[in-house]
């Protein structure tokens, strides 16, 4: 937005820093998060980025995971639709020189992807490295053939 308003506000330090350039600018990044993140705390921060990308035989998603084994993720298939589940529990304790540390840490997230008839879920491979969960489905064999349908 600085780019096309070029107006300097003359009390800079009288601004409340709600309504500062860089907030505005950050809100057009997305706007319902943004706006609403005071209300929903971390939540909108515990969904994986996923990218779902096909070829002609094969859909293929990738979702960022970090920090979890393969034990902490749970994949399922249910009318259509991938359900990527993952969940950390993490407790921490120290007794070291007369002092005590004890920390606790739990996050879970669910992701459902919807993908309908076009995949054949009993062929499905996923592989878990580096922080990075790829999934692979085939394509069922009425899903790989383009059906022409004619305009009158």
């Amino acid at each position: 937005m600085k780019s096309l308003i070029p107006w300097k506000n003359k009390h800079d330090d009288a601004a409340p820093v709600l309504w500062s350039d860089d907030w505005f600018d950050r809100f057009w990044e997305d706007p319902f998060r943004n706006a609403l993140s005071p209300f929903l705390g971390s939540r909108s921060q515990r969904l994986p980025s996923v990218d779902v990308s096909e070829d002609k035989n094969e859909v293929t998603i990738r979702a960022e995971v970090p920090g979890m084994t393969e034990k902490d993720i749970d994949l399922t298939w249910h009318n259509g639709m991938l359900r990527i589940h993952g969940e950390k529990k993490s407790e921490k304790e120290e007794k070291k020189h007369g002092r005590y540390y004890s920390e606790c840490s739990y996050g879970s997230f669910s992701r459902d992807i919807p993908l309908g008839d076009t995949v054949d879920w009993r062929g499905a491979k996923a592989n878990y490295k580096n922080g990075v969960l790829s999934v692979k489905l085939p394509k069922t064999e009425s899903s790989r053939k383009a059906i022409e349908i004619k305009v009158n």
